[in-house]
């Protein structure tokens, strides 16, 4: 008689995609990471173990293997892992987390999200191999499949760049012709001139002023509209004889504020400041500036015994730096 043994064997399913990102890949450097698979067969899952490539320092710790479920730039269609958990153990290379019920077809993904939990190998190699498997709470194991990563000597890319320093600095225009000065009125600048800086110089920009002759000289009357007060502000009074520039600013952006100096603040007719031979500080700015204007409107009248001449004349120079 002859006995026929008839045996068969039983094999776990493979999933149908499996993905271990490990967030960093350089030489031992602790790393936090995700865990995505795609079960295909249908059963009751109960936890999920995660074995990690020989080489790499796994915690036996674990309370350090915390988790979560954040879509951190998952593989299309990654859904959150139902019923992960914190490992419920750790040996040696493997970690078991807790799971529930999956359904087949669905890619789901968790995150590792405590660096104390993993270190990359020391050495630099392709193909380092790990697997992910799903049991029962017998526990049988339902699907499980391999992973491939690599460790490197350096995982990152330093950027480096320059920006270079700017400046532009601009005068509207050269000439102010206030006209025939008079008794009656202060005469202010029709078409005020305006210089307009642009920087990138961070810690700010400042404009300075001075005059030829501290006023208004006319040389073929050897007379001058001396300028008043230098060094602080005043208002001008029609009749009574007195030459000063008042300022105002705008910006069109930039990081700074910008201020003018006190002996020069205009805005109002005849307020303003004396220039004379020293150069003056007309206004500051504490950061970059985009198209920032500093206008200067120069206030002159007379007394009704101011000589008569017609070329009092005086020349301002204008000048400014940025703050780098």
């Amino acid at each position: 008689m002859v006995l026929f043994v008839i045996m068969s064997s039983s094999q776990a399913s493979a999933f149908s995609r499996t993905f271990v990102r490990f967030d960093r890949m350089k030489l031992s450097t602790a790393t936090t990471g995700t865990v995505c698979a795609n079960p295909g067969t249908v059963a009751v899952e109960n936890d999920v173990q995660v074995t990690f490539p020989t080489g790499y320092t796994v915690s036996a710790t674990v309370g350090n293997w915390t988790v979560d479920t954040t879509n951190t730039a998952w593989p299309t269609g990654g859904t959150a892992w139902p019923g992960i958990g914190t490992a419920t153990a750790a040996a040696a290379q493997v970690v078991t987390f807790p799971s529930t019920d999956l359904t087949v077809g669905t890619l789901y993904c968790f995150n590792w999200n405590n660096t104390a939990s993993v270190s990359v190998k020391s050495s630099a190699t392709a193909s380092n191999s790990g697997s992910i498997s799903t049991r029962t709470s017998v526990p049988a194991t339902i699907e499980t499949s391999n992973y491939s990563t690599a460790s490197i000597t350096d995982d990152q890319i330093v950027v480096t760049a320059s920006v270079s320093q700017t400046f532009s600095f601009a005068l509207s225009a050269n000439t102010d012709a206030l006209g025939t000065l008079s008794t009656g009125a202060i005469t202010s600048s029709a078409t005020p001139r305006t210089t307009t800086i642009s920087t990138n110089a961070k810690n700010g920009w400042l404009v300075w002023a001075k005059d030829s002759s501290t006023g208004l000289n006319s040389a073929s009357a050897a007379a001058t509209v001396a300028s008043t007060t230098p060094g602080t502000n005043s208002t001008i009074v029609a009749g009574t004889e007195g030459y000063n520039t008042g300022i105002t600013q705008s910006q069109v952006s930039g990081s700074g504020t910008i201020t003018v100096a006190t002996p020069f603040v205009g805005g109002v007719s005849g307020k303003g400041g004396g220039l004379d031979t020293t150069l003056r500080t007309l206004a500051t700015s504490t950061g970059t500036a985009n198209t920032a204007v500093v206008t200067l409107t120069n206030n002159a009248t007379i007394g009704s015994t101011t000589a008569s001449a017609t070329d009092y004349t005086d020349t301002i120079t204008v000048i400014g730096a940025g703050l780098f």
